[in-house]
């Protein structure tokens, strides 16, 4: 009342001021009312046409590392030019209107029209059906960004051409999301991009991730490789409206740690309004990078034996090797002829199909092969485990009958011993203590091996070869004929050179059947957030033979023999300073008509025979023989771990190793 009151007095100035404060507050109530009843629905209409957008954002992958922590697989920042579409909006419109059709009409103006000096001839626009503007639009569309792609690569010195289905498609199903026109780009179009600073072209750089192999194709059949994949992984969350490019592992290491590798997806979200344009970005959660995976792999032992064997035998070559740590399972090195190249692989399934060279195939564990004579020390393992005499002679006239079937024996006729055997890779004398011996003992001793189970390596990449068990061979349909095939490594016989390996680690180290170890540990990027390192355990023993130490001497003595001995079949092998045991073996290859089509050639061995450390095994398809097709890359791989070694040692042990090998030469 005490307002009111004032306001009755006769204060001009005082009445003035409430007029204007009525006034205002007549004003607001006025606004408020349009904005909350009037315009309601509008307003809801346009919040209806905003909604937001999730987006999954790949982690960083892991790296694969060699055993002293050299990469050879890790992920790197991969700068790309990218359109932001809703930036180029204005320009669309504009591109619209000048495409569009008009016309020229002549009027006849009214004459005071023409006194004001308005114009006879106008232009009209010519009116459209609606399929006519969609094309007209996409036209628009596509002449801005191929105008904008051309001047990017006019400024980068890359010419670039706009792909028009791929840009409506994106346009149509990722507006929201940055539309790439140039990848990879250097350094030196990195800065000048930066330099003349485009930026009113609606395009800017993007930081990717992109998987490279420094090494290039060495152990590439080892690490394996990428496919484009952006699913979820377990644990993460699945339903997004976009994904960001991802991959996972097809095979190798890159295959069987792809969830540690991979890490964990993040996940963003976007604002898009009615027009499905990018408004504001927020990360919801951030992505979690990958562990690296160490190998036990020794990179410049893998990629001495992978030049070996290109040196010898060309780049086209059908070819494995095998080096593996006798007394702990360690695989040092695993080479598969001819190589890929992972990231080519990545984005060429028809590569990967190819029917003549078929490279995607790992022959150290993947492929099954006739072992031929490196069977022949498990065959006389069971013999001298069944009561064969070592010294007792068998006369081989160079040739073998069983029954009707002559199986011929390229070592030269005369009488044979255990040693020389072995030296000479006598058939006529393995078939002979095999049918003594009996296939039941062989199949036996091979089952101590494991031969035809795999051998455990997490490359998806693994094959468990063939051979007979002991019911097998005790069955009636089992011939005298299948146990000389057997006793000479072919027949019901089929491995691997990895599984070669393992048997022959375990007469190197004294009868421990090991399994082979090709990770030694799986580790957080930063040592300081992401928790300790699993490490597997190094010498797990799968099994122990049960020949005595005093059988396993007598062949490494033999396989000593074959490689120093210059009659021997593995002598080419043979390294000064390194004693190496060693087994050449030849397997034939035959058709439906008994006719030979091809070979199978091997050296398998260990060394040093002192102290064996060192278990090395090279299988070549179509070689010659294995003595002097294979034994010669053996000698290049231990010279290469005998230069390791040396280059370990410090500079005064390193002498007195080079005078000793001297001393012995």
């Amino acid at each position: 009342m005490l307002i009111f009151d004032e306001l009755k007095k006769n204060d001009p100035q005082l009445r003035a001021v409430a007029i204007v404060l009525a006034g205002g507050l007549l004003w607001l109530l006025a606004g408020l009312w349009w904005v909350q009843v009037v315009s309601a629905r509008e307003y809801q209409s346009h919040l209806e046409t905003q909604s937001y957008r999730t987006i999954r954002i790949p982690a960083i992958r892991g790296k694969i590392l060699d055993r002293k922590g050299r990469v050879l697989a890790e992920d790197r920042p991969c700068y790309d030019v990218s359109l932001y579409l809703d930036d180029l909006r204005d320009q669309f419109r504009e591109e619209y209107a000048r495409l569009r059709p008009v016309r020229i009409v002549t009027r006849a103006a009214p004459f005071w029209e023409l006194w004001l000096g308005a114009p006879s001839v106008v232009t009209q626009r010519v009116r459209l059906a609606q399929s006519q503007m969609d094309a007209l639009t996409w036209q628009a569309r596509c002449a801005v960004a191929g105008a904008v792609a051309a001047r990017v690569g006019q400024e980068l010195g890359r010419p670039l051409t706009l792909n028009t289905q791929d840009f409506e498609r994106a346009y149509e199903q990722r507006r929201a999301l940055p539309y790439p026109i140039m990848e990879n780009l250097d350094p030196a179009q990195m800065a000048r991009f930066e330099e003349r600073d485009p930026g009113n072209l609606g395009a800017d750089l993007e930081v990717l991730s992109e998987r490279v192999y420094p090494q290039g194709t060495t152990a590439a059949h080892v690490l394996g490789y990428l496919r484009e994949d952006d699913s979820s992984a377990e644990g993460e969350f699945a339903f997004f409206n976009y994904r960001l490019p991802d991959y996972r592992g097809v095979v190798g290491v890159e295959a069987g740690f792809d969830k540690e590798l991979r890490g964990r997806a993040g996940a963003a979200e976007v604002l898009v309004n009615n027009l499905g344009y990018r408004q504001s970005e927020t990360v919801l959660v951030p992505p979690e990078p990958g562990h690296n995976v160490v190998l036990t792999l020794d990179l410049d032992l893998q990629r001495a034996a992978e030049e070996s064997l290109a040196r010898h035998l060309g780049a086209d070559a059908r070819g494995a090797i095998v080096v593996m740590d006798v007394r702990s399972g360690d695989v040092l090195a695993m080479v598969s002829s001819p190589v890929i190249n992972p990231i080519y692989h990545s984005n060429s399934p028809a590569y990967l199909n190819d029917p003549k060279l078929r490279p995607q195939i790992n022959r150290a564990t993947q492929q099954n092969y006739a072992p031929g004579s490196i069977f022949k020390p498990v065959v006389a393992l069971a013999a001298l485990e069944a009561g064969l005499d070592p010294e007792a002679l068998v006369d081989n006239p160079g040739y073998v009958y069983v029954g009707r079937r002559r199986i011929r024996d390229l070592a030269a006729p005369g009488q044979y011993n255990l040693r020389r055997a072995i030296i000479h890779s006598s058939n006529t004398y393995f078939v002979t203590i095999g049918l003594h011996a009996g296939a039941a003992n062989i199949a036996r001793v091979g089952k101590e091996f494991h031969l035809g189970e795999r051998t455990g390596l997490p490359t998806r990449q693994e094959t468990a070869g063939i051979f007979p068990t002991v019911n097998i061979v005790r069955r009636a349909s089992w011939r005298p004929g299948d146990t000389a095939n057997l006793s000479i490594g072919q027949g019901d016989i089929a491995v691997t050179p990895m599984q070669m390996a393992v048997v022959y680690a375990a007469i190197a180290n004294g009868g421990t059947v090991l399994w082979p170890r090709l990770v030694a540990r799986i580790e957080p990027q930063d040592p300081d957030r992401g928790g300790p390192a699993s490490v597997f355990p190094v010498g797990v023993v799968r099994d122990r033979l049960k020949a005595p130490s005093r059988d396993l001497e007598l062949l490494r003595d033999a396989m000593l023999a074959e490689t120093e001995d210059p009659e021997g079949t593995g002598h080419a092998a043979a390294v000064p300073g390194l004693h190496i045991c060693g087994k050449t073996g030849t397997a034939q290859i035959m058709n439906e008509h008994n006719q030979e089509i091809g070979r199978t050639t091997w050296f398998a061995s260990f060394a040093p025979y002192e102290h064996p450390r060192y278990a090395v095994v090279v299988m070549v398809e179509n070689g010659t023989f294995g003595g002097t097709t294979c034994a010669p890359i053996a000698h290049d791989v231990y010279e290469a771990i005998l230069k390791e070694e040396r280059a370990a040692l410090p500079q005064t042990a390193r002498d007195e190793t080079h005078h000793r090998n001297d001393s012995h030469g």
